[in-house]
């Protein structure tokens, strides 16, 4: 027995007891040495003096006994292992799960995001893992019901509910590819879940994941318990490990305008990372106006670099390229050339302070500075209280108005009419806020606000009740400035658990309150609400920015939060300038009135290969275009039309996740410990194995046909220039 890829290699035998046979070997031989008929002994020497005189000759026939003998004893040896049909784990493969006979329950969650295009065995490992797929639904059993969950983001169900309609299956499972999307690991485990509910009336219940169980997707996934009084849920994970974690990916690529004054040339700044166990050394190639620049670049196992590149600003498009290894879908990246892509948000000081870290703007400023959540850029412009004009606001697409004291009418109008313009715009309370509030920002605001509720020092272990709920309040029941709020922060995986506030505001109880909340203390209290004002949106966050009411802006929660919040309240304007969004988002897009219809085409990049066509249909929803179905990176052009005729043309610019380059496996939790479960007794896992019989059979037709041969020929030839060299 020895180790191969952690599975115990040991021949096993469908039917060992066929190995006695292999004692019949034993009888060629027997025959050979004391079986034969034994002539008498006469002496002759002239015999003697032959056989001496021709030594070769004797050496041959000899020889010839002995083949024959061995050939002989092998050929029994090979029909006894041929009938125990012997087989062997398969190298490098995990333990699977086999069908158990009679009614059950399954779950296939097949992982079709990008990390599974990379080589595993010869082919991608989702081609394998599809392959496993259709091998198990194709092994149910009469009775038995199934579903499959694709956990590539968004993670979806490829089948309504549990079937017994095998077909249904195969079709579904056919029709899936890999994407170049992130995993949803999350929500499919929970679709899984759903399917299982009710299903109470079965004797087992199985959800088997087939994975590469990539990190970045599976790491603190787990498959949540059920309340129901069903069987048990049994969880299985099937790894398809690549052949080489050795990556290089590239993980931004952005525009720098200023860098040349006189306009001629604009700067892209390049990103990349290296994922694996090796060092990295390599070109990366910039390509725009039909030239190319390229840059050496040496990266050490997660090592990121930075690299500039200068290049024509009468280019509309740039495209890095990377050289090709385990995973090419994010070895290429497009760039926006032809327009601004920056984000501008103003941020509003309503209480200035001398000492940066007091400062009431200085937390927000800080993440929204530091470096953006997504592939866009953020600019931030700090605009003084007194200043807020409705011409200081006209190039900016988001306002953070932190602490503002009673303003004057001028500020509220000039708020007012960039919202109503389709900008968005953040309030934040703090200790200017007048006190009783009464009508304070009332046109603006969600909500009307009330007193100031206290308890205790911001930060306070004892206040456990005011924890932050990020679940609170259910997407689907709110209205679309807070749903759109909520997706952003559930997007981007914001834990606010964490979070303390001493101090907040109580908004005024109205009907509309509950559709309007995005967030809660952990007393139900509102902590982060909207609406729409115009066609822009508006937020109000019920505590302050700063240290001095809460201790959010010190939780690795804060830049997140900060960063979810503005992409939200920016709205369309975000997708229109930022750089690019990821496979698999939603794209929308601010609608011109007389539009009718909105065309979307895929033109290029990683893409360009299926053509200039329509990529696909898109909803009309309440003065915006919601486009779904991005799923190739690549350079995409939307344009309106009214009555066939194009009214303008936007770009849209699709990226692959940069969350997928790295190939590692999840080497803790809870489901790298039940992928790491060798085979156990029973029909729960069984190691794939390979059949050894058919070679044994052909092994055994060799042998007969080269006894038949020897024994026909009645001796071996012994001319040759072989024969001469053994004899």
């Amino acid at each position: 027995m020895e180790e191969a890829g952690g599975v115990a290699v040991v021949i096993e035998f469908v039917q060992p007891w066929m190995l006695l046979g292999v004692l019949g070997a034993a009888v060629p031989l027997w025959l050979h040495l004391f079986g034969r008929r034994r002539a008498p002994v006469l002496y002759f020497s002239a015999l003697e003096f032959i056989l001496a005189a021709n030594p070769k000759k004797a050496r041959a026939l000899a020889l010839r006994e002995w083949t024959l003998l061995a050939l002989r004893c092998l050929v029994v040896f090979a029909v006894a292992v041929a009938l125990a049909r012997p087989s062997v784990p398969l190298p490098g493969r995990a333990a699977e799960v086999a069908i158990a006979a009679g009614p059950q329950a399954l779950v296939l969650v097949l992982d079709d995001s990008m990390s599974m295009a990379a080589g595993s065995q010869g082919e991608a490992s989702f081609e394998r893992a599809r392959r496993r797929a259709l091998a198990l639904v194709a092994d149910l059993p009469l009775g038995a019901r199934a579903a499959v969950v694709a956990s590539g983001f968004p993670a979806r169900t490829l089948v309504q509910q549990l079937t017994g309609d095998r077909q249904a299956l195969l079709r579904a499972l056919d029709a899936l590819r890999w994407r170049p999307r992130r995993d949803d690991a999350g929500r499919a485990l929970h679709l899984a879940q759903s399917l299982l509910e009710g299903a109470t009336d079965v004797p087992s219940r199985r959800v088997v994941i087939l994975t590469d169980l990539q990190a970045s997707g599976w790491q603190a996934a787990d498959m949540p318990g059920l309340a129901d009084r069903g069987q048990p849920v049994q969880t299985f994970v099937e790894r398809f490990a690549p052949d080489s974690v050795e990556n290089t990916a590239i993980v931004d690529a952005t525009v720098d305008r200023g860098a040349d004054k006189t306009g001629a040339q604009l700067r892209v700044e390049v990103s990349l990372v290296h994922h694996g166990h090796k060092a990295w050394r390599d070109y990366v190639s910039v390509r725009a106006a039909e030239r190319e620049f390229k840059s050496l670049v040496q990266l050490q196992p997660g090592e990121v670099a930075r690299r500039s590149f200068l290049v024509p600003a009468s280019a509309q498009w740039a495209e890095v390229v990377l050289p090709g290894d385990s995973l090419e879908v994010d070895n290429r990246r497009l760039v926006r050339l032809d327009a601004a892509t920056a984000l501008k948000i103003a941020v509003i000081n309503g209480a200035p302070r001398p000492v940066p870290r007091d400062d009431e703007a200085f937390f927000v400023a800080q993440a929204l500075e530091s470096g953006s959540a997504g592939p866009g850029e953020l600019q931030v412009d700090r605009i003084a209280a007194d200043k807020l004009t409705s011409a200081a606001l006209a190039d900016h697409d988001v306002v953070i108005a932190a602490n503002l004291g009673s303003p004057p009418a001028q500020t509220l109008q000039a708020l007012l009419e960039f919202a109503r313009g389709g900008g968005g715009v953040l309030v934040t309370l703090g200790d200017n806020l007048p006190d009783p509030p009464g009508d304070y920002l009332a046109a603006l605001l969600p909500a009307r606000l009330g007193g100031v509720r206290s308890s205790g020092p911001a930060g306070a272990a004892a206040a456990p009740g005011l924890a932050l709920d990020p679940g609170a309040a259910d997407p689907a029941g709110l209205c679309s400035a807070a749903a759109a709020i909520a997706r952003e922060l559930h997007d981007a995986q914001v834990g606010l658990s964490e979070a303390r506030a001493g101090r907040y505001v109580l908004p005024l109880p109205t009907p509309e309150l509950a559709s309007r909340t995005v967030l809660r203390f952990g007393d139900g209290a509102p902590a982060l609400l909207a609406h729409g004002v115009g066609a822009g949106r508006v937020a109000l966050w019920t505590t302050t920015i700063d240290r001095d009411w809460t201790d959010l802006p010190l939780q690795p929660a804060w830049l997140p939060f900060v960063h979810g919040t503005v992409r939200a309240l920016a709205g369309p304007r975000a997708l229109e300038r930022k750089a690019a969004i990821e496979v698999g988002q939603v794209a929308t897009l601010g609608r011109d009135d007389r539009a009718e219809q909105l065309q979307v085409r895929v033109e290029g990049g990683a893409a360009a290969g299926q053509g200039d066509h329509v990529a696909q249909a898109v909803l009309q929803k309440a003065g915006q275009w919601s486009i779904s179905g991005l799923e190739v990176p690549g350079r995409y052009m939307a344009t309106e039309l009214r009555a066939g005729a194009a009214l303008n043309s936007r770009p849209i610019v699709v990226v692959a996740p940069g969350s997928e380059g790295d190939l590692a496996a999840a080497v803790t939790g809870p489901l790298a410990a039940r992928s790491a479960q060798l085979a156990q007794v029973g029909a729960v896992r069984t190691v794939p194995k390979s059949p050894v019989w058919t070679p044994a059979l052909v092994a055994l037709l060799l042998l007969l046909m080269t006894e038949a041969a020897l024994v026909a020929r009645g001796a071996w030839p012994v001319r040759g220039w072989v024969w001469r060299k053994v004899v």
